[in-house]
């Protein structure tokens, strides 16, 4: 092992204590923008699947970025799981861009100036955030759609136990969990992460959603914060600070998925496809490789006699860890549906070589396409390779029912 993967050993991220030990299953639900469309239709055969057993089957949430929007209105609806699965396909089909973002033409051309002009002026020049996008009408759908209050209503009653949301602090340089759950939970503190707890409200989601360059800022007290998936190098972990040993992760991409073919012609990347690649990186990367730390933690504990699991003074216990992934291409899908987006955007993303077309399978497009046709199919491959693993999430989740 590294240096990394000892001290997470050591710090207990990626395995249990005896001391937090309890039959909590968590659901991590990572970033991805109008990729965590695919979520929904995991969440909808899980739905499926459940049934009319009782309660909540999931009693702890951890969401970032879009997936943070998933994960925040499971917990708000906690008290009816197969119901808030319901009203949140409802949610995702029926979006549109405009629901989402502003996306004018002059409107992205003034943006895009003011984003260009900041490179120079270090955003001192600046009275507001810049970016790409105006997202405030994301902002307006959301305060329609969650009840945060029932949140802690819902933590309160027994149906969730708790709920946390990640951000990247700009001003600090460091990733920060909000998290919300009872009294036994404590904050922690890591090498450039930290929990903190508090109420989950509005402006949380906001800033966790912040896709760097493409929307602006958000500003929580004196910082600034953007999307979550940034700096975030173990997804996983907060939801093993707050006592889960069973784990079910639904990331927006193929979960170790070889590499393209390359093309006959191979030409120099353009600014869009670099960016691309960046955020790949943030929303993709680190889940996988977080995934493939956890299997070989947990193949190096279940190595060690168990006599001898007392000696690093916690008794350490491996994460069950169960990973729903898509089964296509998702880039590919979204480049079926360009179309779709608004003409100003689709003019930057072909003047800057921002589609999956342009090389590499990377496509902004997957991020941005918040429109019915392309979410609903995202939704409609996720269920299938639900109901696909049907035997095996249904071994993970009730084997000890």
């Amino acid at each position: 092992m590294d240096g990394d993967n000892k001290a997470t050993l050591a710090n207990s991220d990626p395995v249990a204590s005896s001391s937090n030990y309890r039959s909590n299953t968590a659901m991590v639900l990572p970033g991805g923008g109008a990729r965590a469309a695919y979520q929904v239709g995991v969440l909808k055969a899980l739905a499926e699947i459940h049934g009319k057993r009782p309660g909540n089957p999931f009693p702890i949430l951890a969401g970032t970025s879009a997936g943070g929007i998933n994960a925040v209105s499971m917990a708000a609806g906690a008290h009816h799981f197969t119901g808030t699965v319901e009203k949140l396909e409802m949610l995702w089909r029926q979006l549109n861009t405009d629901k989402i973002y502003r996306a004018d033409f002059f409107g992205v051309i003034r943006n895009a100036i003011r984003l260009a002009y900041s490179l120079f002026s270090a955003g001192s020049s600046t009275s507001d955030p810049v970016a790409l996008l105006d997202n405030s009408p994301l902002k307006e759908l959301l305060n329609q759609h969650v009840v945060f209050d029932n949140i802690g209503r819902n933590i309160l009653n027994g149906d969730l136990d708790a709920l946390c949301l990640t951000a990247m602090n700009y001003t600090q340089g460091v990733s920060e969990t909000f998290f919300q759950g009872g009294p036994q939970y404590a904050g922690w503190q890591r090498w450039r992460r930290q929990g903190l707890a508090t109420p989950i409200q509005i402006q949380h989601l906001m800033a966790s959603t912040a896709i760097p360059t493409i929307f602006p800022p958000a500003k929580l007290g004196r910082d600034y914060y953007g999307d979550g998936a940034l700096r975030q190098l173990t997804p996983i972990s907060p939801v093993i600070h707050l006592g889960a040993n069973r784990v079910l992760v639904i990331p927006a991409n193929g979960h170790k998925r070889q590499y393209p073919k390359l093309p006959q012609e191979i030409k120099s990347p353009g600014f869009g496809q670099i960016i691309g690649h960046l955020l790949n990186s943030a929303f993709i990367d680190s889940i996988e490789t977080d995934i493939e730390r956890l299997e070989r933690i947990n193949e190096l504990v279940n190595m060690i006699p168990e006599e001898n699991l007392g000696m690093m003074g916690k008794e350490l216990l491996p994460i069950d860890c169960l990973v729903i992934s898509p089964s296509e291409d998702i880039d590919r899908i979204a480049d079926e549906h360009v179309s779709e987006l608004p003409r100003s955007l689709k003019m930057f993303l072909r003047r800057t070589g921002s589609t999956g077309n342009s090389g590499g399978g990377v496509s902004i497009a997957s991020y941005l396409l918040f429109t019915p046709e392309y979410c609903g199919k995202l939704i409609d491959l996720g269920y299938r390779d639900g109901i696909a693993q049907r035997s095996e999430l249904e071994t993970f989740l009730y084997r000890d029912a």
